[in-house]
């Protein structure tokens, strides 16, 4: 077994006795390994100065990752997305899409406001974005048809009513997609969209005629 492999397999185990965590900590040669050093970053059995003192010498994968392990030390993981947050006017487009799917919340509330759709479709994706997230997206003005059209689509969320909700009451939410919605929209909603500036006169229609057929549906 290589070096990296036995210093790696040693820091699987979450019960690392502390004179072994020490000798590993001290030896010169295990942080040549950015595998080794992101392990020791989030061990629970790592003292808490040197696994933030590890943290700036990781590469931004091993920060997202940090970032979203609810088992890290809150404290660490703050200071993973803080690196995160310094590198991010760096990144490119790709390595922002790769972030928004992996990356844990602090980097998931700046990242959703990106301009790229594709940012906001691994925000989508991501196992620790929650509802609030989105419905904050669909309701901003600023927000393009293109990213209420991807919430809209997605099949994790399309079918949360706080979010359908919103969309229908956001005035860039493309035709075709606020008359697929109207059909499954509840009574109040169907009402706050006759009711809200800036809704096309057709949306407005439609929503009156879903409304009338529920109330008369022979």
């Amino acid at each position: 077994m290589s070096p990296e492999g036995h210093y790696l397999k040693v820091l699987n185990r979450p019960d690392v006795p502390a004179d072994l965590m020490e000798a590993i900590l001290a030896d010169r040669s295990a942080r040549r390994y950015h595998t080794v050093r992101r392990a020791l970053a989030g061990h629970p059995r790592t003292p808490r100065r040197e696994a933030l003192s590890l943290i700036g010498t990781l590469y931004w994968r091993d920060l997202a990752h940090i970032s979203a392990d609810s088992r890290i030390h809150p404290e660490v993981r703050r200071a993973a997305e803080r690196d995160l947050t310094r590198r991010l006017p760096e990144m490119a487009l790709s390595e922002r899409v790769d972030l928004a799917r992996s990356a844990g919340r602090g980097i998931l509330l700046l990242l959703r406001f990106d301009s790229d759709i594709r940012v906001l479709q691994g925000i989508l994706d991501n196992r620790l974005t929650t509802e609030p997230d989105l419905v904050q997206v669909a309701a901003r003005k600023e927000s393009s048809p293109e990213a209420l059209e991807a919430i809209a689509a997605h099949p994790r969320w399309r079918a949360r009513p706080a979010l359908r909700s919103t969309l229908l009451r956001n005035p860039a939410l493309p035709r075709a997609v606020a008359l697929s919605l109207l059909s499954r929209a509840s009574a109040a909603d169907l009402a706050g969209v006759r009711e809200t500036p800036g809704i096309s006169v057709l949306i407005k229609a439609c929503a009156e005629r879903v409304l009338a057929q529920r109330r008369n549906p022979h």
